[in-house]
């Protein structure tokens, strides 16, 4: 007798973004997630989970699920959001009505926002791309890069290292 061929047809699943493969449901369960600011459950059950306590739970251990909750919150947050908040920054600040206090503190955001003031400050070496800076320019740049990469660095201690003899004896090699 002969077995007759079986081929299996595999569904291609949507690409979310940057490769994080989600079905319909799960993309439904990230936009409500991040967009409405709900509960994971609240999101999973208007995702159409039937039990969304469990659903939510076990979606948001998924890695490719989290992934895609991180990379929706960003975009949310530096597209959409950050339109909201610079268009309220905008108002208070054009406002004659507005307390002083917000009016500056308004100001201070933007400046620190801009890279005037603050943490975020930029230099003017900053401000060019690399290929407008000179050889001197660019080899302070990789100095200084290479300073601030060794500052993280942590030395390493002798008591914190384990030296394993004849590693291969140890390991479970088929014969």
């Amino acid at each position: 007798m002969q077995k007759a061929a079986v081929r299996t047809v595999q569904k291609s699943r949507p690409t979310y973004e940057r490769g994080v493969d989600l079905t319909p449901k799960q993309r439904h369960f990230v936009s409500e997630l991040v967009r409405t600011g709900c509960t994971p459950t609240q999101a999973a059950r208007t995702a159409g989970y039937s039990d969304a306590g469990t659903s939510a739970y076990d979606l948001s251990r998924l890695p490719h699920v989290a992934a895609a909750i991180r990379l929706e919150r960003e975009r949310y947050i530096s597209g959409e959001l950050a339109n909201v908040a610079t268009g309220t920054l905008h108002q208070i600040l054009v406002d004659k009505g507005a307390p002083a206090a917000a009016r500056v503190q308004a100001a201070r955001t933007v400046l620190e926002m801009s890279g005037e003031i603050g943490r975020h400050k930029r230099s003017a070496e900053d401000e060019r791309p690399l290929s407008e800076m000179t050889a001197e320019e660019l080899a302070g740049l990789i100095d200084k890069w290479q300073a601030e990469k060794a500052a993280l660095a942590k030395p390493i201690d002798a008591e914190d290292v384990e030296i394993i003899d004849k590693a291969q004896d140890r390991a479970q090699l088929p014969g």
